[in-house]
């Protein structure tokens, strides 16, 4: 079993806090580092649009230029942590990279198509224009690809919310849903993967295990321990997907006990007849913060979780 993240930290953006994170995680061991995500995940992926005046800020939102739209949305811009964090990354000697993107569904559901709140006014409730967007992820993962990284990760929170357990809203079809991952990972080699933090339904857990666009899905369980009750170990073994864990929280500063680290982990070893990897917190630690405010003393909690998460996973493989 190989440890992970999914990609943000508490620290300010700065080249230096990249590199002292990279130093960090070799130090902790961790096996599939991110580039780490100190800006807004959304933000990172959205200021690329911005400039090519396909999308314009009002009032501190996002809102589409012009749509509909004949304008193929593409990727042709760099994200300067990243490529510092690949190439920097590789002298500390790791031998994966994992590159978080922020998915085609969660994208849209922060760009305004019209007037008026909520997400029915947003990109989500618009299946072309989440395909559109879902050709423009694909162009970042081809972008994140060249650089070295060969774990290519769409994070997509608001699916959670796309996705019920009966039904899914704005008309979208388990068949519109499995063509935007496919747009997403065409012509992406590495392995590919989707976060969902929050709680999941069985039907969005069935529908990401059943498509072939995917080999890893990662879910919280620390913070949810409900998932633990939608996820089949048939039908992961059926689809040959792994299960990637959150199994320490992302948002409470309080570093979790190894003990409890590791029965989560092991009762979901169990659970999935040992389909396994990718052990990490529930969500990124970006929103980690303490009563001090100090963003130094949000990182180091940070680390300190990882510490557990790699120690569990240690002693699991190998018991004393």
């Amino acid at each position: 079993m190989k440890t992970s993240h999914v990609g943000s930290f508490p620290l300010e953006f700065a080249m230096e806090n990249v590199r002292r994170i990279a130093v960090d995680l070799r130090e902790i061991g961790l096996d599939v580092p991110p580039y780490p995500q100190l800006r807004n995940f959304v933000d990172i992926y959205m200021e690329p649009l911005v400039r090519r005046n396909l999308v314009s800020i009002k009032n501190g939102e996002y809102h589409i230029t012009t749509w509909p739209s004949n304008v193929d949305f593409f990727f042709d811009d760099n994200i300067v942590e990243a490529e510092f964090f690949s190439g920097y990354a590789k002298t500390l000697g790791f031998k994966w990279l994992r590159a978080p993107v922020t998915g085609p569904f969660t994208l849209s559901s922060k760009i305004y198509l019209r007037e008026g709140g909520g997400l029915e006014a947003t990109g989500v409730s618009d299946v072309v224009f989440v395909k559109l967007m879902a050709k423009y992820v694909n162009s970042v993962l081809k972008y994140m690809e060249k650089l070295g990284y060969n774990y290519l990760f769409i994070d997509e929170p608001i699916l959670g919310v796309l996705v019920g357990s009966k039904r899914l809203l704005f008309n979208w079809s388990e068949k519109d849903v499995e063509e935007v991952l496919e747009t997403v990972f065409t012509d992406i080699g590495g392995l590919h993967g989707i976060h969902v933090c929050g709680r999941i339904s069985r039907k969005l857990f069935d529908m990401l295990a059943e498509s072939p666009s995917l080999q890893i899905l990662n879910f919280e369980f620390h913070d949810s321990p409900e998932n633990i009750n939608v996820i089949d170990p048939g039908k992961l073994s059926s689809t040959n997907k792994l299960l990637a864990p959150g199994v320490a929280s992302s948002k409470n500063p309080l570093v979790e006990d190894l003990n409890e680290v590791r029965r989560l982990l092991q009762t979901l070893i169990e659970k999935t007849k040992g389909r396994v990897d990718l052990v990490s917190a529930d969500c990124g630690f970006g929103g980690l913060a303490t009563k001090s405010g100090s963003r130094l003393e949000a990182y180091e909690i940070a680390l300190k979780k990882l510490y557990v998460i790699k120690k569990a996973v240690s002693e699991i493989e190998n018991p004393p």
